[in-house]
């Protein structure tokens, strides 16, 4: 199921790409090592795609064949093993990128609009959500601090720090 975006409309989606442009041009964009290294540009294509008319849950089903089947794994011991790349990789792979890219747009949307911050929320039910993702729900953030984070250039806001973390099930919105 896909994360519940509620500011995905043409005007954030346009400052999610020209994020993800930006990426791109200036190499800083991060491909994920359970990418098989010749689909990384199709990757980027249909990443581009998602934010442009889509949504992860799109993306997560054309991705699915770009994803290596096996990873190297350390063993207790310290030795490395081949194993079996888990069942949901795809689906955090392709959420995460898609939801870092959503809030960037968001974030840049809500500096040029003046707004002072943007607020935490669960974009996806959680029965049990962890207590680090909960104490974020409802937080208020300055954009600036989230954009600088999720753009590489951690920031002094320890909530925005914590924003784009694998499987939290959060994301920003307007306010």
């Amino acid at each position: 199921m896909p994360l519940h975006y509620e500011n995905l409309d043409p005007v954030t989606r346009r400052y999610a790409l020209e994020e993800l442009q930006r990426d791109i041009d200036d190499g800083s964009f991060h491909a994920s090592d359970r990418l098989r290294p010749e689909g990384v540009s199709e990757y980027k294509k249909l990443l581009h795609e998602a934010i442009r008319y889509y949504d992860d849950r799109w993306l997560e089903e054309r991705a699915e064949d770009l994803v290596v089947e096996h990873e190297p794994r350390r063993t207790r011991s310290g030795g490395v093993i081949e194993a079996k790349v888990p069942s949901m990789a795809v689906r955090m792979l392709t959420e995460g990128d898609f939801n870092r890219y959503y809030m960037r747009g968001v974030s840049r949307r809500a500096i040029e609009e003046e707004r002072g911050v943007v607020e935490v929320y669960r974009a996806r039910l959680s029965l049990e959500a962890r207590p680090e993702s909960a104490d974020l729900e409802g937080r208020r953030v300055k954009p600036a601090e989230v954009l600088s984070w999720l753009r590489g250039e951690p920031g002094n806001d320890p909530g925005a720090a914590r924003l784009g973390r694998p499987n939290s099930g959060l994301s920003i919105r307007l306010v």
